[in-house]
């Protein structure tokens, strides 16, 4: 176990100073309507803070986390309150029921935890907590009306009742404008005392005695305190209401102490364990309870407080120290604390604490405007009805607005034809020429994001014109992140329609939600449920399909595709195509055929090469190594196209790999050869150079194409 550094020590010194105060105003707040004593109120918070603080200080989750009451838990619990009250609870019985609420939220924070249940708290939209921040903060600034006018209207019509609502105005003012100048003691600190001061100061000159309702009064001994629950007619309890109660508590909590948590992190450059800091903070509910204190969560202001004084691992702890040592010895001093002053701070921690004054720079942006209607939305329900329900509704019309924005989000991604996109495969002159001259017949769709029952009705609209015209459609679904059963029917009546006309539409980069259920070699098959005659075809990558389908294309319209099994002779190559007979005669007798088997390699990355591979029959693909078991496929060539040209016209390492995808037939030129025949043929030779460096510069030309076309 980690010592205690005096960096701690400061830390939790400055915290307690920061949590004293506000902790002393929320118990007051809490328990001023139902009891005549707030001494005993102000103990309430007293005790939460030290209770929490010392468990979560001892289980170590986030470092330099500092609990105490907080604003939200302080809403919740004063309608939990007002709830239990208005079931005819009063008294001992009321008090009691409140602690087993607060105990039960501690039961249900640490199955929170223990059941690793608190990322899914971090789920809750933004604008649903700024509302709910917003609406306690105004629920908070109401509380103290009261306060701030004398409490007593009778006392309030007498001379001096100005100075209640005088004192509250001094200290909310010193702790505004007093940190300015002096930026290493806390605000709350100042407000308190220079509140204080101003409103004995003001006592002092207009009333002969202070009304003891305007003061805390002497603290109770901690012989006085009342350790356990005194409940009495336990069966007769509102358990559902408790409960429920105690879940919301447990939740609130959470989520409070988690965003405290992550701030924590970015000042300290750590990473809090939530699954321990939520079990750490529900004992400390549970122990808060069982000494008649209130419910807390981890606190932002005392949290980077601590930290900013140096305090790391054990400043919650220290904090607990200090908090139990000022409650053993500040006792006659509250005698003399003003409640007014309480208030003024109570208005501070709601203004400028947890109002949320962006929800009106929302309302000017069109963007944000959705976002700023639930955040009034659950603000209003807050003030005017129930903290958890507002945040129940407020995730509702988070989730709507979210399936509204995915409906009306684009699910195509980009549209493009042969004009666009061709395969990888290289193709003879004549069949570019054909592709070239139905650029629409290949009709291709890139598809993003959710394919459900909302967005199916946008990719309707977008391919309903190519539904109409268009041979082939190809529909890539590689940045398509879920598919449901209404997508899948789309696809099928879609299927259909390119079927009714003699087309196809031809499916890649299938999610495994669509269940494939075959596979043969490159292209996937999927048999849709309920039609059990339509039968997809499927590929697993796009350029694949892409390929199918230029094949298609041109076996339809222009009756110039080779099979597998095709095979040309050299003289019909488009390397000597521009040859006439008696110059084929003088180049044919320096090449050398090879029969190359299915996924053997021609050439390997790294190895020495000098030849010049003319293919005749099957395909070779070029392979760009980029780890020890990853290659990118670069192209693929076809009977009657050469490979090889770069090693071969000047010798050396070759940067690609070779590999037939099938059983082929090669022609092979090896550089030797070339410089034999520009000896005995100088014209020939360079003729072949000629035609070589063409076909180059046209591969060239076509991979410059490909590039600017994935750059945009």
């Amino acid at each position: 176990m980690s010592r205690i550094h005096m960096g701690d020590v400061w830390g939790g010194l400055s915290a307690s100073a920061l949590v004293l105060p506000q902790a002393m105003a929320f118990g007051i707040t809490l328990w001023s309507p139902y009891t005549q004593d707030p001494a005993a109120a102000a103990m309430s918070g007293l005790v939460a803070a030290a209770c929490l603080c010392a468990v979560s200080g001892i289980s170590r989750g986030t470092v330099g986390l500092v609990a105490a009451p907080t604003g939200p838990t302080l809403v919740l619990m004063s309608g939990t309150i007002a709830a239990l009250a208005s079931t005819g609870l009063v008294g001992d019985r009321l008090i009691a029921a409140t602690l087993l609420t607060v105990a039960m939220g501690g039961i249900f924070q640490i199955l929170i935890g223990a059941l690793k249940l608190g990322h899914l708290i971090k789920f809750i939209p933004y604008p649903v907590v700024s509302g709910f921040m917003t609406g306690s903060a105004i629920l908070m600034i109401n509380s103290q009306t009261d306060v701030v006018l004398g409490g007593d209207i009778n006392l309030t019509l007498q001379q001096g009742a100005w100075i209640p609502l005088a004192a509250a105005v001094i200290t909310l003012a010193a702790m505004v404008w007093l940190p300015r100048w002096f930026k290493q003691i806390p605000g709350t600190v100042m407000g308190l005392v220079v509140g204080t001061l101003a409103f004995h100061v003001f006592a002092f000159v207009q009333l002969d005695s202070v009304p003891a309702s305007w003061v805390v009064g002497s603290l109770p001994d901690l012989n006085d305190l009342h350790i356990g629950f005194n409940i009495g007619a336990i069966d007769q309890l509102p358990w559902t209401l408790m409960i429920g109660s105690a879940l919301a508590l447990a939740v609130l909590a959470s989520l409070d102490t988690l965003l405290t948590a992550v701030l924590a992190d970015v000042s300290t450059g750590s990473r809090h364990q939530a699954r321990r800091e939520l079990m750490g903070q529900g004992g400390g509910h549970l122990l808060s309870a069982l000494f008649g204190g209130m419910a807390g969560a981890g606190t932002t202001g005392a949290t980077l407080v601590a930290i900013q004084s140096g305090g790391r691992r054990w400043a919650g702890l220290v904090t607990a120290i200090c908090m139990l040592l000022l409650i053993l010895f500040m006792g006659p001093v509250a005698a003399v604390l003003p409640i007014s002053v309480f208030a003024g701070i109570i208005l501070y921690v709601a203004i400028f604490g947890m109002l949320d004054k962006d929800i009106i720079l929302w309302l000017r942006t069109p963007q944000a405007r959705t976002d700023a209607a639930i955040a009034l939305i659950v603000t209003g329900v807050t003030v005017f009805y129930d903290l958890m329900l507002a945040v129940g509704l407020g995730m509702l019309l988070a989730v709507v607005e979210f399936i509204r924005s995915q409906v009306q989000s684009a699910v195509v991604q980009r549209r493009w034809n042969l004009a666009e996109r061709t395969s990888l495969r290289r193709r003879l002159k004549s069949e570019c020429c054909c592709l070239a001259g139905h650029p629409d017949a290949i009709v291709g769709y890139d598809l993003k994001g959710t394919l459900f029952f909302g967005t199916t009705d946008n990719l309707y609209d977008a391919m309903m014109e190519d539904l109409k015209r268009a041979t082939y459609i190809i529909l890539d679904m590689r940045l398509i992140a879920q598919i449901d059963l209404t997508a899948v029917r789309l696809i099928e009546h879609m299927y259909g329609i390119m079927r009714q006309r003699d087309g196809e539409l031809i499916l890649s980069h299938v999610p495994k939600s669509m269940g494939l259920v075959k596979r043969h070699g490159h292209r996937h098959e999927r048999l849709i449920p309920y039609h059990k005659n339509t039968r997809l075809r499927t590929f697993s990558d796009s350029d694949k399909a892409l390929e199918y389908a230029e094949n298609k294309l041109l076996w339809r319209h222009c009756h110039k595709t080779h099979e597998q099994g095709d095979e040309i002779v050299l003289a019909e190559t488009e390397l000597l195509a521009g040859f006439s007979a008696k110059e084929q005669a003088c180049v044919l007798p320096f090449f050398e055929e090879h029969e190359i088997k299915a996924k053997d390699f021609l050439f390997r990355s790294g190895e020495h090469g000098d030849e010049l591979f003319v293919i005749l029959s099957g395909e070779v693909e070029i392979l760009l190594p980029y780890s020890k078991k990853k290659c990118l496929r670069l192209v693929v060539y076809g009977p009657g196209m050469s490979v090889g040209e770069a090693a071969f016209l000047e010798p050396g390492l070759r940067r690609t790999d070779g590999r037939a995808t099938m059983g082929c037939k090669v022609a092979v030129l090896k550089h030797a050869a070339l410089k034999c025949l520009c000896k005995k043929h100088p014209d020939i030779g360079m003729l072949l150079l000629i035609r070589l460096g063409h076909n180059m510069s046209e591969n060239l030309c076509v991979a410059d194409e490909k590039l600017r076309r994935l750059a945009s």
